[in-house]
């Protein structure tokens, strides 16, 4: 097999071994890059935008969310999260430990739980917002404009098919549809009346 002059040493190793077995090396390649290259960009976003924050990358998330779409039931920062409601709920614990987020019972069904910022949310959310973005431009400098549509594009695309892989073999169907998340008149199946805001 010819190898590759922009393979890294350890993917020319898996490459040459994987070839002898039949693999499909174009394909492992795209879905290994991915995986590598997600990981290598969080991590360093984390480290270098988050924890001078006292953050991390799962909190971040359940913040942004909460900025953007205002607040949530659990279950619903789940769905779109695309976690288990186990790991919703740790996150939020420890968000709210901090002061960031408070929850809200509904006062229709108890089992039902709200999640909004606070003001201390809002304001921290927002302060290191700045700092990601400073970061998401940085990490992809080396790309042109065209270049970093493209490769957003490319993951749409590879994500929109794995989920059809899992609603085709496994009849998985999407509780909530993350492209509806932010419309306000988005409800998850059987949902009650939403809690009501404190005032």
């Amino acid at each position: 097999m010819p190898t590759r002059q922009d393979l890294l040493p350890y993917e020319q190793l898996i490459q040459t071994f994987l070839a002898r077995t039949g693999t499909d090396l174009d394909a492992q390649a795209a879905v290994f890059n991915l995986d590598h290259s997600a990981m290598d960009v969080i991590a360093t976003m984390e480290s270098l935008a988050l924890r001078p924050h006292g953050l991390r990358h799962a909190g971040f998330v359940v913040l942004m969310t909460l900025w953007i779409s205002g607040p949530r039931e659990t279950r619903e920062l789940a769905a779109v999260l695309r976690v288990t409601r186990g790991a919703i709920v740790g996150s939020v614990n420890t968000l709210e430990r901090r002061g960031l987020v408070r929850r809200i019972r509904s006062e229709i069904d108890r089992r039902l739980v709200t999640v909004e910022l606070t003001d201390s949310g809002r304001d921290l959310v927002t302060r290191v917002q700045k700092d990601w973005h400073v970061l998401e431009v940085e990490v992809t400098r080396s790309l042109t404009v065209q270049e970093q549509r493209t490769l957003a594009s490319l993951c749409r695309k590879m994500a929109a098919g794995a989920r059809a892989m899992r609603r085709d073999r496994n009849g998985h169907i999407e509780p909530l549809n993350p492209a509806l998340f932010l419309s306000e008149t988005t409800k998850m199946p059987n949902k009650l009346t939403p809690a009501r805001k404190r005032r």
